[in-house]
């Protein structure tokens, strides 16, 4: 019973001092009143606040687009970035290609030149039995002929 009647008191009281603090005011007003209040504090800039994240995260709000072009940015240079080193082991890769195949052309070419020397064609020739062709014991000599003539 005593409990009944300590929360019929406490009821009234709260009724009653919630009618005082608002008086003519409605809820309306209080919550207007109270929004401001919190934009004055706002407007002020403390460590605090700024620890907490709240100026940093408005800043981030209006910031947005900002960012997100940023950020695109950011991965387009990233990816360009890949793309060229890929690009550039690539032409390294082909380059040493290159100087081996060159390398290679240059041997083949003076083995080539060693193998066709006069002297080698008819020692070989000599070996095989195919030709009786034997080396010059005269020197070559100029046929001269007058541009009139032709």
């Amino acid at each position: 019973m005593t409990e009944n009647i300590d929360l019929k008191i406490d009821n009234d009281l709260t009724q009653h001092d919630a009618s005082n603090m608002l008086g003519d005011k409605t809820i309306e007003d209080v919550i207007k009143k109270e929004a401001k209040e919190e934009q004055e504090l706002s407007s002020r800039f403390s460590i605090s606040r700024t620890l907490g994240g709240v100026i940093i995260a408005r800043f981030a709000q209006k910031q947005m687009k900002l960012m997100l072009i940023v950020c695109a940015l950011l991965i387009s240079h990233i990816s360009c970035r890949y793309m060229y080193q890929k690009k550039l082991v690539e032409l390294d890769r082909l380059e040493a290609k290159i100087v081996e195949a060159h390398n290679k052309a240059i041997v083949c070419s003076s083995i080539l030149t060693e193998k066709s020397r006069e002297s080698n064609v008819l020692l070989r020739l000599h070996e095989t039995g195919d030709s009786t062709l034997k080396a010059s014991s005269e020197p070559p000599y100029l046929i001269k002929v007058n541009s009139e003539e032709l």
